[in-house]
């Protein structure tokens, strides 16, 4: 009888379960990550050798010429991955109060537009020393309007926030389109000529104001999550909204106020578009960063110093990858390096999976051990 029920017990048992880690040593965690974006560069490579007639090791040489090759490179290697980095920026407090806000490209569509507004109708008129903090002001104020709304919808009637900031995003990409078709009768809908509302450059780079407001919210943002009161009360309600609720904090606020953060940072983002980048505004303004983003956001744990350099590997990958479709232009096309970047993020995000968990094989064998 007792063998019977061993062998029935052996019969009922998986041949494999997940089960969740407690904790991952940070050497450990280092190293997975590290042997995840080396798997990620081989696979790129093999998949490049495949659909071109280069070798391996010209496919690599061609990424690291298409981003360092010289200074108008290497600045579009940094800018991509700065404007990459102050939207995932801006999602990164919202996600840790378990807000997920899926509406990044919405709200840096929603600050173009209000930033844009300004240049378009008064940049004739008024200095940049005027225009300049209006259109930011405005663009922050833009963005954060447009994160509110799926926030004050979830505390007053429990709505779900991942649909209704997805959703967000629709409206505002034919909210520009109708705001281009209004406009066109007055203005041009090229590039914006106008006497101010254009940021100068820096340190004599023309990307210079990118840099810098970057740098500053990263490290506001950092000082915000970690050492502030808010920042605490972020994780607090995030993690734990019974105990937040116990401790006084009021939890409508929190997400209100996050909320707003959260957009208003996307909405600078749109500003710099507008004022330092497209000159003009457009539906497929930033390029689909606002939805990359949130996977940026979500593999460095919000925090800002994990998502500078995730931020810098995309960008990297991106600037590699346009290099090689560009020297291949008879067999490929630009959807080659979305398609590579697909490949980094898979192993990034599968490598995510397994410090997460571990996987019992049947008799108690652990994989990965």
């Amino acid at each position: 009888m007792k063998d019977a029920a061993t062998k029935a017990d052996a019969v009922r048992e998986p041949l494999l379960r997940l089960v969740k880690r407690s904790t991952v040593p940070v050497s450990r965690a280092v190293i997975v990550r590290a042997l995840a974006i080396i798997a990620a560069l081989l696979v790129s490579g093999i998949f490049f050798v495949t659909v071109t007639d280069s070798s391996i090791v010209e496919v690599y040489s061609a990424m690291i010429e298409g981003t360092f090759r010289n200074d108008i490179t290497v600045n579009s290697f940094f800018r991509e991955a700065c404007m990459l980095l102050i939207i995932a920026i801006g999602l990164a407090p919202a996600f840790k109060m378990s807000f997920w806000n899926v509406g990044g490209q919405g709200q840096v569509l929603a600050g173009g537009m209000a930033a844009a507004m300004w240049l378009f109708y008064l940049g004739n008129n008024l200095p940049n020393a005027v225009i300049l903090p209006l259109m930011i002001v405005s663009a922050a104020i833009g963005g954060g309007i447009w994160a509110i709304l799926p926030a004050v919808f979830r505390v007053k009637f429990t709505t779900n926030e991942t649909l209704f900031t997805l959703m967000m995003n629709y409206i505002a990409i034919q909210l520009v389109k109708y705001l281009r078709i209004t406009w066109s009768p007055i203005h041009a809908l090229g590039m914006i000529t106008r006497k101010s509302g254009s940021l100068p450059a820096l340190f004599g780079n023309a990307n210079g104001w990118i840099y810098v407001i970057t740098a500053v919210a990263v490290v506001l943002m950092y000082v915000y999550m970690n050492k502030t009161k808010h920042g605490y009360e972020i994780t607090v309600v995030g993690e734990a909204p019974n105990t937040a609720r116990y401790a006084g904090i009021s939890e409508m606020k929190v997400i209100l106020r996050t909320a707003f953060i959260s957009g208003a940072i996307c909405g600078i983002a749109g500003f710099l578009y507008v004022s330092a980048i497209d000159h003009t505004i457009s539906e497929t303004m930033g390029g689909g960063y606002g939805f990359t983003a949130v996977i940026v956001a979500w593999l460095a744990k919000f925090n800002p110093i994990f998502m500078t350099l995730i931020s810098m590997l995309i960008s990297f990958v991106r600037s590699g990858s346009s290099e090689i479709v560009s020297r291949n232009t008879t067999t490929l096309d630009s959807s080659i390096a979305n398609i590579n970047i697909g490949i980094f993020l898979f192993f990034l995000l599968g490598c995510e999976f397994f410090l997460n968990y571990k996987i019992i094989f049947r008799g108690g064998k652990e994989a990965g051990k």
